[in-house]
């Protein structure tokens, strides 16, 4: 709650305890709680911001050729991991370097 005192002083007091601090979540939308796949390009000079989602991943920036491309492998990576049974967070250092590695050479080398 804020409180004024006088013109640009403000005073914040404490929300009452009987106020959710947390709103609820819009049906559909889980938290994530192990683990979350970031992918980012800088070579995007055209002007446009380019921002993909999925469940447990980000790809962020690049060229159109270059962001389908960072799409299409941490996309890649996470449907791997679930097809291995596994959550992202579950996955070991050496198990994602391989499951990389894989991802990697299906999709095939990134646009220059």
């Amino acid at each position: 709650m804020i409180h004024s005192a006088g013109p640009g002083i403000r005073a914040f007091a404490p929300v009452p305890a009987t106020i959710d601090p947390m709103p609820a979540r819009k049906p559909g939308i889980r938290r994530r709680k192990d683990g979350l796949l970031v992918g980012v390009r800088v070579d995007g000079g055209d002007g446009h911001s380019r921002l993909s989602r999925g469940a447990d991943f980000v790809a962020m920036g690049g060229t159109k050729e270059g962001h389908e491309h960072l799409r299409d492998a941490v996309a890649g990576i996470s449907d791997e991991v679930k097809r291995r049974g596994r959550d992202l967070g579950e996955v070991r250092r050496e198990e994602l370097r391989e499951i990389v590695a894989v991802v990697l050479d299906k999709v095939g080398p990134a646009p220059k």
